[in-house]
Parts: C-alpha cells; sequence; structure tokens
C-alpha cells in the first residue's frame, strides 16, 4: 500500500493540531476567578449620638428585623434630638441576630470599609448628617459622622449600607445594599 503525499502531510497535520490542542488544555497558568463577596446579613444596627456641647447627652436609637424582609415589621427606636446642636454619631453597633448567638458583624465591615459605604438621607427634620471617616483609600466611610440639627422638627432619618465590592468612588450608586432602613427623627 503506497501513502500518498497529501495523505501523509494531512495526518502529520492533525497530529500536530491534536498534540498543540492537548498541551494547551494542560495548563496551569489559569488564573482563578475571584470569589464574589456577599452581602452581610444583619439583622439590627444601632446608631449612638452624643452632644459634642454636652457629652452626658447620649441618644441610642436601634433598628431590629430578625425575621428579614417580608415578615413581621421591624422594630425602630425613633431618635429624638434636641435643636441647634452638633451631635457624633457613629454606627454603634451593626449585628446579625438571626442564629441563637448574636454575631457582631461591624469589625467586618470595618475590616473591608474599602467595600462599604454608610449614605444618610435626612427628609423633613432640620438635620444634616455629614460623614468624618474615610477607608484606607481616602473615600468616605460613613461609620462616624456628624449630624447637626437646627430648629424643632419631625421627619425621618434613611440609613443606606451599600456593599461596594471592587466598584467604590465615593458614590452611593455603584454596589448592591447590605442595610436600607429609616428611623423616625424628631428634634425637640
Amino acid at each position: 500500500m503506497r501513502i500518498l503525499p497529501t495523505s501523509l502531510f494531512n495526518t502529520c497535520l492533525r497530529a500536530t493540531a491534536l498534540l498543540a490542542l492537548g498541551l494547551s488544555s494542560c495548563s496551569k497558568d489559569e488564573t482563578p476567578l475571584p470569589a464574589v463577596r456577599e452581602n452581610e446579613l444583619i439583622t439590627s444596627v444601632r446608631l449612638k449620638f452624643v452632644n459634642q456641647a454636652n457629652p452626658a447627652d447620649v441618644k441610642l436609637a436601634t433598628w431590629k428585623d430578625l425575621d428579614g424582609e417580608g415578615g413581621n415589621p421591624p422594630i425602630i427606636d425613633a431618635i429624638n434630638l434636641l435643636p441647634n446642636a452638633v451631635y457624633t454619631m457613629t454606627v454603634d453597633a451593626v449585628l446579625n441576630e438571626t442564629s441563637s448567638k448574636s454575631e457582631d458583624v461591624t469589625a467586618e465591615i470595618v475590616r473591608e470599609a474599602n467595600n462599604h459605604l454608610f449614605v444618610y438621607k435626612p427628609t423633613g427634620a432640620s438635620l444634616t448628617v455629614a460623614v468624618t471617616d474615610k477607608d484606607a483609600k481616602g473615600l468616605p466611610f460613613g461609620l462616624q459622622a456628624n449630624a447637626t440639627t437646627g430648629a424643632v422638627s419631625t421627619g425621618s432619618l434613611r440609613v443606606v449600607l451599600r456593599h461596594q465590592v471592587g466598584t467604590k468612588d465615593g458614590t452611593e450608586t455603584p454596589g448592591s445594599t447590605d442595610i436600607d432602613t429609616t428611623f423616625p427623627v424628631t428634634i425637640r
């Protein structure tokens, strides 16, 4: 049996292609995809307000939703502040209380400050909130802020924690939401 040069060439070409394909598929240089970080599981948030002119004037307000979204309504404390005052506001505790043992996730959020942003949105009440802390990149973080009150009034303070893994730019827009709750506010 005589092998034609064209058949021999085609056979060698196919064998070379298969060998190259086999060797390239065994590469160990593959870069694994980064793990996608999930949102924090948060059932409670406590805000602490300390009057800068009178440090004995301390107010706490807690939002608690143990059964999560769609179940029973959350329990929300009102924020009661004096008029014409400046308070140092701190997110004092962020908790996951879904199991028998409460887990404080505040430290985890602080460790991942480059991927988180607290946003404060007062409505109706004579209240402004200015974030005073930054993450390692110099972008606003929001665990601490100054809350400045004006005249006697009522309204609300919406607190949002944005989860911005790899997308944080100092604005609220990128990322997903870890917390979105609204506290009633009374200034009197």
